[in-house]
């Protein structure tokens, strides 16, 4: 699996873009099988494949959603996206999935700048006036 392209480089994480080749050949689809991550979130209701990402990866294209991949600079270990995405009213939602247990002492740290650098980069490069 070839590395993902940064489209937004923070101190700590980066910004990837996700592709289709990433979607079928890593361990995505596992982080909504696993219950410590999902106990919040409606992913973690039903199974999550290999395929089934892939399809997910492919529909969020056509939606408008804006998904990226974060990593530690050392691996991939979340999700971030915006969703929702409306351009006449300028808001949208946000949402985030890191697997903890991949970097324990800077997860916290890890999904603060992951948030921060999307919501600077909706309010800033897209225009958004409200994120939820």
């Amino acid at each position: 699996m070839k590395e993902l392209d940064v489209f937004i480089q923070g101190e700590n994480v980066d910004l990837c873009i996700p592709t289709a080749e990433f979607a079928n050949d890593s361990d995505w689809y596992t982080w909504f099988n696993n219950k410590k991550i999902t106990r919040f979130l409606e992913q973690g209701m039903f199974p999550n494949t290999a395929v089934e990402q892939v399809d997910f990866y492919h529909a969020q294209k056509k939606s408008g959603r804006v998904t990226f991949i974060i990593s530690n600079k050392e691996k991939y270990i979340g999700v971030i996206s915006l969703s929702s995405v409306d351009l006449i009213k300028k808001k949208c939602d946000v949402a985030l999935v890191i697997n903890n247990a991949l970097d324990i002492k800077r997860s916290p740290f890890i999904a603060l700048e992951s948030m921060a650098l999307m919501t600077e980069h909706a309010f800033e490069t897209m225009g958004m006036k409200r994120i939820q």
